[in-house]
């Protein structure tokens, strides 16, 4: 015979959870899924917990098979809801993170984007400089062809240039004498 007479309240209830080894907090919601209110399931933990001090712990078998196999079930449709909640958070999270991958991949690729424009710009710049260095350089090839002209010119032209020089001195010398 169980040390607990099997009565239809809360106090007997919470005991009987408590001696098969749920925690408190199982124990709350179990019994608020019987319809008990917070305020009766708190003073019947307290019972409870009065109750474990003062008797000696009682059996689990002394608890009916049917009532192990209600709260058994109950604590699986439990666990199941916390596994479902903390499912549903976890993909919540990862949702969030695939959001925030994608966002970092859309930054990436705008970036990538930005960057092979850089080096398109670069590859213009650089070779419209390259075309002006040779226009320069072609410029500066035709100056000096006209350069060495000018300079075969005064080549052949500046001993005539100065023999003329000679000549307009002596005529200039001969009439300031004469």
């Amino acid at each position: 015979m169980a040390l607990y007479p099997q009565r239809n309240n809360i106090a007997a209830e919470a005991i009987q959870l408590r001696q098969q080894g749920l925690p408190d907090s199982i124990i709350h919601q179990e019994l608020q899924s019987r319809g008990y209110a917070p305020g009766q399931i708190d003073q019947a933990l307290q019972q409870a917990e009065s109750a474990a001090m003062s008797l000696p712990t009682y059996a689990e078998s002394a608890a009916p098979d049917t009532d192990r196999g209600n709260i058994y079930e109950r604590i699986e449709e439990i666990t199941e809801s916390i596994i479902d909640e903390k499912w549903d958070d976890l993909i919540a999270e990862v949702k969030k993170i695939v959001e925030w991958k994608e966002s970092m991949e859309q930054k990436q690729a705008k970036i990538q984007g930005d960057l092979d424009q850089l080096k398109e710009n670069f590859t213009m710049l650089h070779q419209g400089v390259l075309g002006r260095l040779e226009d320069y350089d072609d410029r500066m090839r035709e100056v000096g062809t006209e350069l060495k002209a000018v300079g075969k010119v005064f080549k052949d032209v500046i001993p005539q240039f100065v023999e003329n020089v000679k000549e307009l001195s002596s005529v200039t010398e001969k009439m300031k004498k004469g």
